[in-house]
């Protein structure tokens, strides 16, 4: 799905019930605020500066231990919030 659109990308994400992990940040803060006003649901957007695979899951782990119990469903999250 490499070569199809943003939204497309967050369609496809929300209906497979899967987090969308992102280095776009600035089109995903206006897709997420977009579909936040629509009432649109989605199963999470995860975004981030782009930094070495090794560090971006660590980031990636401390943020699915943090929303363990409560989930991703809806949430934005900025994965540079966990270093």
């Amino acid at each position: 799905m490499l070569s199809v659109s943003d939204i497309a990308q967050l369609e496809f994400s929300a209906r497979e019930g899967r987090a969308i992990v992102t280095f776009n940040v600035s089109d995903f803060v206006n897709h997420a605020r977009d579909w936040a006003e629509g009432s649109r649901e989605h199963a999470g957007i995860i975004v981030s500066d782009q930094i070495p695979l090794g560090e971006l899951l660590r980031r990636l782990l401390r943020c699915f231990s943090k929303h363990e119990q409560e989930g991703l469903r809806n949430r934005f999250i900025w994965l540079h919030d966990f270093k």
